[in-house]
């Protein structure tokens, strides 16, 4: 029989550090001092984060596969709301096809419905596996690739310096005050930003001024040609700004990189970046049909399941939905949580729901969880789940109100990596 539970011995996390080594090869987990540094920290970050547990699934004392529970807080619409998140998901290859991933799948979400969650969230290795579980698709990221002669270039850069270790406190101040208005972000903490400070690889420049940090960006360097050292690209992994001024300041520091920068690649959920740029082409010159120019690549990843249906409802009580009013029956389907496969009606009154128990309704929808998440947390509307034939509606003529209720001008952006 199988026993899910916390890790707890050295002999627990070597025998999943050996799981993990296996499932991701590309982790690079293979001599004995790497497996040795990835169980010592893993088991520091386990006693010292009382944010993050790693769990296993036993039979016979034999660990078949493991995770990794993360305890969020999340800025969904406005409303700050705890989050589970799962990562590192890993079942030895020995046991593959025997259910363990659902085993695992299922224990997580037990485990964060039993603390009254409503949202879970993790980062797929296969999108397909875990729609099949009612994750629904996140925001897409946008990789642009642009020449540093190609972005704005302002009056000055004067405020922007390099950021270090002594202002990490500053550095999550600035993200803190956008946390409080993103849609999506999750709430770091400054040990993270310390921990961004111990990779070498990483590079922290930002908008500061009168000891303050306004905008900041985290980048690395790439060579980008393989017989010459000098040709490097700058990849832009994190950029967050609180006005105009301090974005026009860090696109100037990159503008006058151009001297030893072949480009600068982006990656960002926005795909309206393209128009800060005079020219929106990256560097493959491809023409897609008719004529559209390549200008970016995008990718899906992040993925949100509510597990909890009228908890997530409660939860944003206090979140107007546009001022809509209408008792709309939201019918959905969930075959991994029986709680949530069916029906609830939920009566907007000037855009505040609030879930009533008597049977009357003016329209309902119809759709799957892992689509209704997506239209949840704004990352899709529902005339495009409509469009596309992933939701129904018993009356068409309610199309309009239904897609104002859950509309948004922002899709969550999540920048925590899991």
């Amino acid at each position: 029989m199988k026993e899910i539970r916390r890790l707890s011995s050295e002999k627990d996390f070597t025998d999943f550090t050996d799981i993990v080594g296996n499932a991701y090869p590309g982790f690079n987990i293979e001599t004995r001092e790497q497996k040795k540094k990835f169980v010592e920290n893993s088991m520091r970050v386990q006693e010292e984060s009382p944010f993050v547990t790693f769990y296993g699934v036993f039979e016979e004392g034999n660990l078949l596969g493991g995770m990794r529970y993360h305890d969020f807080k999340m800025n969904l619409l406005s409303t700050k709301i705890k989050v589970g998140g799962v990562g590192l998901i890993g079942v030895d290859l020995l046991n593959k096809k025997e259910k363990v991933a659902k085993a695992i799948m299922t224990k997580f979400i037990e485990d964060y419905r039993s603390q009254g969650i409503s949202m879970a969230i993790l980062y797929p290795f296969n999108p397909e596996f875990y729609k099949k579980m009612g994750f629904g698709f996140g925001t897409s990221m946008n990789q642009y690739r642009v020449k540093p002669s190609n972005l704005p270039k302002g009056k000055s850069k004067s405020n922007i310096k390099h950021i270090r270790g002594d202002d990490a406190k500053k550095l999550l101040d600035c993200y803190t005050r956008i946390y409080e208005k993103t849609n999506g972000l999750i709430e770091k903490y400054e040990r993270e930003f310390q921990l961004l400070f111990n990779n070498p690889k990483m590079k922290v420049v930002g908008y500061k001024k009168n000891n303050e940090i306004k905008g900041y960006m985290v980048f690395e360097f790439k060579l980008s040609h393989d017989k010459n050292i000098f040709v490097n690209d700058i990849i832009v992994n994190q950029l967050l700004f609180e006005d105009q001024e301090s974005l026009m300041e860090l696109m100037t520091f990159l503008n006058s990189q151009s001297d030893q920068i072949n480009n600068v690649i982006f990656n960002i959920q926005d795909e309206n970046f393209r128009f800060i740029l005079e020219d929106p082409r990256n560097d493959s010159r491809n023409i897609l049909t008719p004529v559209y120019h390549e200008s970016s690549m995008q990718g899906t990843g992040i993925m949100y399941r509510v597990i909890d249906l009228k908890g997530i409802i409660n939860e944003l009580r206090n979140h107007n939905f546009n001022n809509e009013s209408c008792k709309l029956k939201i019918t959905i389907r969930d075959n991994f949580v029986a709680d949530n496969d069916g029906s609830i009606i939920v009566d907007f009154n000037n855009g505040f729901p609030t879930i009533v128990d008597n049977k009357e309704y003016d329209v309902e929808i119809n759709l799957d969880i892992a689509d209704f998440s997506s239209l949840i947390t704004c990352t899709v509307n529902f005339n495009s789940l409509y469009k596309y034939g992933r939701a129904l509606i018993s009356d068409e003529s309610y199309l309009k109100k239904v897609n104002n209720i859950f509309a948004s001008d922002e899709k969550p952006i999540c920048m925590t990596m899991f």
